[in-house]
This record gives structure tokens, sequence and C-alpha cells, in this order.
């Protein structure tokens, strides 16, 4: 087994990004645009109205009267922490409420297409890099020794005589992850069994004290294209 990473900081993925967002048409980048300021918005009211309402629970519980008596003292301190824990649920629940209207106007500006193309093509770099090519499978990592994979879509592919697993560089970074680097497996140095998660089945790929816990479509695609050809 051998790790790798792409270590060209001088093209990384953001600078690819900016390359790739230069070639959109003009409407294209007025969408993008717009789309990264109501977002932007968003996330302003959303963290603002939330504080809003913990201010406005604190507020409240301050307010409660004192008692005498060390007991009555400490059964209105258990009565705040309870208090505060249903407040601070109940301030979620209102905030997801009172800005759904601000995040549904994000979706009229959803670029799902656009933003795709962008950012597998910001990839390009590292597609090549690694050598990801056909055949390969994308899947979820559930789990993983080295835990940056943890709850990632992966690649898996061949290269050569090689099994390598690295990050979802085919759709490219769409849900924040970065290049986590590469790992390469010989036939020799891995198993992969069936395993039982809770109700789903997951293939469980072991190679000495490395292991991924991955989609159950991977067990199938590891042995045919690799372990059993």
């Amino acid at each position: 087994m051998r790790y790798f990473k792409y270590k060209n900081t001088s093209k990384n993925f953001n600078n690819a990004l900016k390359e790739q967002y230069k070639l959109l048409t003009e409407d294209e980048k007025s969408i993008v645009r717009k789309e990264k300021r109501v977002r932007n918005l968003c996330k302003i009211v959303t963290v603002a109205v939330y504080i809003l309402c913990i201010d406005i629970g604190i507020f409240f519980i301050g307010a409660f009267p004192r008692p005498e008596g060390l007991l009555w003292k400490i059964l209105l301190m258990i009565g705040k922490v309870l208090v505060g824990i249903i407040w601070i649920i109940i301030s979620g629940i209102l905030t997801v409420g009172l800005t759904m209207p601000l995040w549904k106007k994000l979706e009229a500006y959803h670029i799902p297409s656009i933003k795709k193309e962008l950012f597998s093509k910001a990839c390009g770099h590292l597609r090549e890099y690694y050598r990801l090519q056909e055949p390969y499978i994308i899947t979820k990592c559930f789990d993983a020794a080295d835990k940056r994979f943890r709850d990632h879509d992966v690649c898996i592919f061949l290269v050569g005589d090689e099994l390598r697993i690295t990050t979802d560089l085919v759709r490219g970074f769409l849900h924040g992850e970065r290049d986590l680097g590469c790992y390469a497996f010989s036939r020799k140095e891995i198993t992969v069994s069936k395993q039982q998660d809770g109700e789903h089945l997951v293939a469980e790929l072991k190679s000495d004290n490395t292991f991924f816990v991955l989609g159950y479509r991977a067990k199938g695609f590891i042995e045919k294209n690799f372990l059993f050809e």
C-alpha cells in the first residue's frame, strides 16, 4: 500500500476553479455571482435570526424570580437548564421556519449544471496526476482508517496493477471536499468482504492497518475488475 498526494500548489483547486470560471459566458457568470450574493445573505440572516432567538430566550430565563432557600435555588437552576435546552431546539425550528422563504429564493439562482461543469473541469489536473481512468466507480465512504475520507464520495479505479482510491474527482468538489490524496494497493495487499451496517450492506476493504468501509457496489467492482480479472 502506498499513499501520495498532489503537491503542485501553484495549480491548486481554487486557481483551477477561477480559470474555469473565466470560460463561462457573461450570463452564466452573472447567475453565479447572484447565487453567491443570495447564498451569503441567507447565511447572514439565518445566523442573525438564530442569535436573536437565543438572546430572547436568555432574556426571559434571566427574568425568572430568584427564590429563597437552597433547595429552590437548585430546582430553579435545573429548570433553567432544561428550559434553555428546549429553547435552543425551539430557536432552531423557528430559525428554519422564518428563513425558509429566503432559502427558497436561492433556488431561483440554482445552477447545478454550470457548477457541476465548473467543479469537474477544475479537478482536471488532479485526475491527470492520479491517472483516473475507466473503469471506475464512485461510491460512498462511510468510514476509513484515514478519517478525512469518512462520509465522502470516493472514486475507485485501476491503474496498471494497482487499485486506487481518491475523493470524487469526476464530479469535482461539489460538497466542499478537497484533495485528500490517493491510496494505491496491489492485489496481494487487500481483502474485500461483505459487512452488515445496520440495515444496509457495505463493502469493507482492508490492507494491514488501513481500511475503507464503502458502498456495497464497490465489492463487486473490485472483485470483477481487479481481484478476479
